[in-house]
């Protein structure tokens, strides 16, 4: 009961401090710019796991034939500071784990990263003068750039209207910045979800945004192996991630492979030489009884580089978001309006 009340007046101190800011920016006492070319934000408002990197994977999918498109993100978890340009000799402690993994299935799309997101757009602005649009990735509390457009991402199954800000809940800004959001998707859709729960929960956003709601769903795509010389695929399974919400991975992969061991790791945790020791002791070969790893592909990013596990048996597996078939055609006709 103490620990709760506690919890509430921190909260309350952060929505007021919150508040304080966003009318700040209201004012024009802190500063706002809208660059000169057209950028999307993706972004959420709860504290990380809202699925940002597959969707904005699947945002550049979607706009590879209007044009050229460039990418900017905060870099979250990298081991440098300031401005870095992407490149194919980046990986995971230059740029970070999510950044890496966009431009390993994008790189023909010009990127950096930069904690001041609008001394990115104005650098890739610069360098490209022939881009049509930058997609931000993590931006939606980042106020000192003005986007031209808000896509607010929310997880199905723990909506932001229904949370709180954090320590009582999970959330990172007020629940009324919602009203910014062009657009909201709703993502991880579980597959056959009736249209009556869809309905509800548009009437629920209906109250806070009159942005319209669309729905997306992840898709597994085939086990990838962490190298090109893995031949034969294990039979008996370990799981293993350091991403926000371990058990929707860990669930995933009881239910389509023998997993018999697992660990887990908090989110963007740097794995090193003695996590890479763990996992090599519960191999078959070292007395143990499994015979390979699964892992997460963007776990598979922060490790990619690292000598000490190039002999540890470990496939990772891929997902993409999709949106739900049912939505389709009106996201076509909302992107194609906000190009």
């Amino acid at each position: 009961m103490r620990f709760n009340l506690i919890r509430n007046i921190i909260s309350a101190l952060i929505g007021g401090i919150l508040r304080i800011r966003h009318f700040l920016y209201y004012l024009g006492i802190f500063k706002s710019t809208a660059p000169n070319i057209k950028t999307i934000v993706v972004g959420n408002l709860a504290i990380g796991g809202a699925g940002k990197t597959p969707f904005t994977d699947f945002l550049l999918n979607e706009l590879q034939s209007e044009g050229t498109t460039g990418f900017v993100s905060r870099g979250y978890g990298r081991k440098t500071k300031g401005l870095v340009e992407i490149n194919f000799a980046s990986d995971a402690t230059s740029i970070g784990d999510e950044p890496l993994l966009i431009h390993r299935h994008h790189p023909e799309v010009p990127g950096v990263v930069s904690e001041k997101r609008l001394n990115g757009v104005q650098y890739l602005e610069n360098k490209h003068p022939h881009l049509s649009r930058i997609v931000l990735d993590d931006a939606f509390q980042h106020r000192a750039l003005q986007a031209h457009t808000y896509i607010l991402l929310s997880k199905f199954d723990h909506p932001f209207y229904k949370d709180s800000l954090w320590p009582s809940g999970g959330l990172r800004d007020l629940i009324s910045r919602a009203r910014t959001a062009d657009a909201v998707v709703i993502t991880n859709t579980p597959n056959n979800t009736p249209p009556e729960t869809m309905l509800a929960i548009r009437e629920e956003i209906g109250q806070i945004t009159k942005a319209p709601v669309f729905f997306a769903q992840i898709e597994n795509l085939p086990l990838a192996a962490f190298h090109q010389n893995s031949q034969t695929q294990p039979a008996i399974w370990g799981g293993f991630c350091g991403i926000a919400h371990p058990q929707t991975f860990l669930d995933q992969l009881r239910k389509n492979f023998n997993i018999q061991e697992e660990f887990t790791w908090r989110d963007h945790q740097w794995l090193g030489d003695k996590e890479a020791e763990l996992l090599r002791s519960k191999l078959v070969t070292f007395g143990g009884k499994i015979e390979g790893w699964i892992t997460t592909e963007k776990d598979a990013m922060r490790i990619a580089h690292l000598p000490h596990w190039k002999d540890i048996p470990i496939y990772y597996l891929p997902i993409k978001t999709t949106i739900y078939k049912e939505d389709k055609e009106e996201w076509k006709k909302w992107l194609n309006q906000h190009l």
